[in-house]
């Protein structure tokens, strides 16, 4: 299963380069590909600006359709890919299972000052803290934004960085998150982790994934932002 997930994701984007984007694999092959966001058509070229320009990504794209659109569309970050779909979202992040995922960022202050800039909303508040910021699970200052269409991010700082921004974790919320946990452990052969204060966590190479509670039964994330 790991092998093909792998296998597949590979050969969609052909990308000789990959190997020098995404974290080194692991001793049973496994190494973090990538998140897959639906964007309305609206919203697509707005969407690859943003990870381009604050993100620091690169876009890549692959085939054409008969209307000219690219089969696929991938921006390449910093030890990760982010997939673009063009398809409405039927509901924001936040209220599915992937409530979010995150980054780290070098310089917070200069972060939102650049994206504020852009008229991009800051939603630290909307996403349950007071203020702009807030000191995360790490001890570190923390930021919710969201992009057009819903999918949202939290940034965390880390003024040790090399690069920019990094991906760093993905958070699940779930009511029955200990088992999701459970069997992310038991497919991939991981071990669990703390995060900070998070204690349900495990670490893929490139990514943490982060599982909570949920008050409440959540979405699935098929179709969603």
């Amino acid at each position: 299963m790991k092998k093909l997930a792998i296998a597949v994701f590979f050969l969609a984007f052909s990308l000789p380069a990959l190997g020098q984007v995404l974290a080194s694999f692991n001793e049973t092959g496994l190494t973090y590909g990538h998140v897959h966001l639906n964007v309305s058509q609206s919203d697509f070229e707005r969407h690859k600006e943003i990870w381009v320009e604050h993100f620091g990504g690169r876009v890549v794209e692959k085939g054409r359709n008969a209307e000219g659109r690219p089969l696929l569309t991938a921006v390449v970050l910093h030890n990760m890919l982010v997939a673009l779909s063009t398809s409405d979202p039927t509901m924001p992040s936040a209220d599915t299972v992937m409530n979010h995922f995150g980054f780290k960022v070098r310089n917070m202050d200069t972060f939102l000052a650049k994206w504020e800039a852009d008229g991009l909303p800051v939603t630290t508040e909307a996403a349950g803290f007071g203020g702009e910021t807030f000191l995360g699970a790490e001890g570190q200052i923390n930021a919710f934004v969201d992009l057009p269409g819903g999918a949202r991010v939290e940034l965390q700082e880390d003024q040790g960085l090399q690069a920019e921004v990094t991906g760093y974790h993905i958070h699940f919320n779930t009511e029955g998150y200990e088992e999701l946990l459970q069997w992310y452990t038991d497919v991939f052969d991981l071990e669990v982790r703390p995060r900070g204060r998070i204690a349900t966590t495990t670490n893929v190479p490139g990514m943490n994934l982060s599982f909570g509670g949920a008050d409440g039964e959540r979405a699935a994330t098929q179709g969603t932002a």
